[in-house]
């Protein structure tokens, strides 16, 4: 039995290895996720598991082979890979381009040229040229990046779309034969190699064995549970023990305080190497005590994902031509639209163009904020903390009139000394005194920049721009090798309103992704969904329908008021609107 580590820079590499884990049965797969240097980590935490072998991919498998002493099968792009994702990749819009090592573009290039695609082929041969290639590609007017995992996070972070060109079944399958015919090389030398470290194991002290300049070589399991190989080679006090050891070409013996612990540490000389022996000088006794922080409604992100934006119609160009413009300015912005509708998405799209990304990215929920939070974080000076990044106060419209006083009597006193302000609210708000749903200074106050996005049902021809960037999204998730949409398939979903917007859309796609078995997503199964969706959509809107009539007047008005209320997403003016009342009015009845 062969037991391997599967290090998977992309999800839907776990989603293949776990398919293949059940089918073969010479070998014992265990899968962990991380790209590049987080795949280093994990190959460096399981050294000492008694893994056989290594199967990575690509940057991350050449990376992981300088860290580790047990082999590393790098699994190979095919050429069936690469042709799934050309045939995605010509339903999308815009110049495309393949930037990958050679392994990748070589073979691309010949594929293109064999169907007379119009795709761009740029071979890289260190990862750190990928940055200069796409801002010379994007200047150039490219809008699609096909290649590995590095390239498709730095495509995004430029503004662009990513393609990631996965490795198939066919791919993977190969490389466990590749890794049988490794196994049978170095099995006699791995078996010695699982005596020695039995050995060292066996020993109560932690063991760790160090070149000449205090590189790790190996360890025993006591000596890992303590140290991190990183630890070791960066202490000062142990880099000096090491060295003097070397120069002196003695054994020494010295103490040192280590993680809070005292220990006595001494040295066997080699000339290749030398052994480090801990032992405890005396138990540790120090406690560290870990505080639930945080506050409830307060997100603070340090890393923001890069979502792109797209869509070929004027109204979505036009808030993209605003982000550009708005990222590079201080001013508070307002962000108004439909429920679902990617107002999340522009205000980190701003937050990430902007001169302030690299300080936290902090969200207020205001729909979550509990009674009395609003007041702690105003009188902490939570805000004027942060004054140098970015606030974003989401769904402000939930804010009780009271809590938007507050917020506006604050902001307006400390001004000059706040973080950039974006807020967000429903596209159907009142500003007016008597049925304001939102404050009117408040909103004067931070909504000196405005920026709209209009429903998915307003901007159809987006829905053909965003579908491809979706699958090419749950394709490396899922793993599902689906290349496009048929045009039928496409037009239900073109005619479809969205009552949710892209959140809807994108659910939808994920759904048809995860259940399909075709390169295509058809038309039944397109028509299936629909259907469903409509029929819920029925459903919820005979429910809402159904008042019981029990009761005195009294109490059937207040149900009434109630459900009206929930069927306007609790917006109180169009609520009173409907029931032909002002607001005052309505709350007086819900009240008595």
């Amino acid at each position: 039995m062969i037991k391997a580590l599967v290090i998977a820079p992309y999800e839907g590499l776990i989603e293949i290895m776990r398919e293949i884990a059940e089918e073969v049965t010479d070998f014992e797969l265990h899968t962990e996720m991380g790209n590049l240097y987080e795949g280093v980590e994990i190959a460096k935490k399981s050294k000492s598991h008694g893994y056989d072998m290594i199967i990575s991919r690509g940057g991350t498998a050449s990376l992981v082979q300088e860290v580790v002493s047990i082999p590393v099968i790098d699994i190979q792009v095919s050429g069936y890979d690469i042709l799934r994702l050309l045939t995605l990749v010509k339903g999308f819009s815009g110049k495309a381009a393949i930037v990958g090592f050679p392994n990748i573009s070589q073979g691309a290039a010949t594929i293109c040229n064999l169907l007379d695609l119009d795709i761009n082929t740029m071979t890289i041969q260190k990862d750190v040229e990928v940055e200069d290639r796409l801002k010379s590609l994007k200047d150039d007017g490219y809008e699609v990046v096909i290649g590995d995992v590095v390239t498709v996070e730095a495509a995004k972070q430029l503004g662009m779309n990513g393609v990631l060109i996965t490795s198939g079944k066919e791919a993977v399958m190969e490389s466990l034969d590749e890794a049988r015919r490794v196994y049978q090389l170095f099995s006699k030398l791995h078996e010695e190699i699982l005596v020695y470290q039995s050995i060292i194991d066996a020993e109560e002290r932690l063991i760790g064995v160090v070149d000449d300049v205090g590189k790790l070589i190996c360890a025993n399991k006591q000596f890992h549970a303590e140290f991190s190989n990183e630890m070791i080679e960066s202490t000062p006090q142990l880099k000096e023990i090491i060295q003097s050891t070397y120069k002196r070409k003695t054994n020494q013996t010295k103490m040192l305080t280590l993680h809070n612990q005292l220990w006595n540490i001494s040295t066997s000389y080699n000339e290749n190497h030398l052994i480090l022996f801990f032992e405890t000088a005396f138990p540790n006794h120090t406690n560290v005590q870990e505080e639930d922080g945080g506050q409830y409604a307060v997100e603070v992100q340090t890393n923001v994902p890069h979502v792109l934006m797209t869509g070929k119609s004027k109204q979505i160009q036009e808030v993209m031509k605003q982000v550009e413009k708005y990222s590079r300015m201080d001013e508070p912005l307002w962000i108004i639209g439909e429920t679902g509708n990617g107002k999340d998405t522009v205000a980190q799209s701003i937050y990430l163009k902007s001169k302030k990304n690299n300080e936290p990215f902090i969200t207020i929920h205001c729909d979550l904020l509990k009674e009395g939070q609003l007041k702690e974080l105003l009188q902490e000076n939570y805000f004027r903390d942060h004054a140098n990044g970015i606030v974003y106060l989401k769904r402000i419209d939930r804010l009780d009139a009271y809590s938007q006083k507050e917020f506006y009597h604050y902001f307006h006193t400390h001004k000059g000394k706040l973080p950039r302000l974006i807020v967000s609210s429903n596209d159907e708000f009142a500003i007016d005194e008597r049925d304001a749903t939102i404050d009117h200074e408040l909103f004067t106050l931070l909504g000196r920049l405005i920026i709209y996005l209009p429903p998915l049902r307003e901007r159809v021809q987006d829905i053909e721009n965003l579908i491809p960037v979706f699958i090419s999204e749950f394709h490396s998730k899922y793993s599902k090798q689906i290349v496009g949409v048929r045009q039928e398939a496409m037009q239900e979903l073109i005619e479809y309103d969205w009552p949710r917007n892209v959140d809807q859309l994108k659910q939808v796609i994920e759904q048809l992704v995860l259940h399909s078995n075709s390169y295509y997503l058809e038309k039944e199964e397109v028509s299936s969904v629909i259907a469903l969706l409509k029929q819920r959509q029925e459903d919820e809107y005979s429910e809402h329908n159904q008042i019981e009539i029990s009761g005195t007047l009294k109490d059937i008005e207040k149900r009434v008021i109630t459900q009206v209320l929930e069927e306007e997403d609790m917006n109180q003016s169009k609520a009173a609107k409907r029931l032909g009342i002002n607001r005052s009015t309505l709350w007086r009845k819900l009240k008595s």
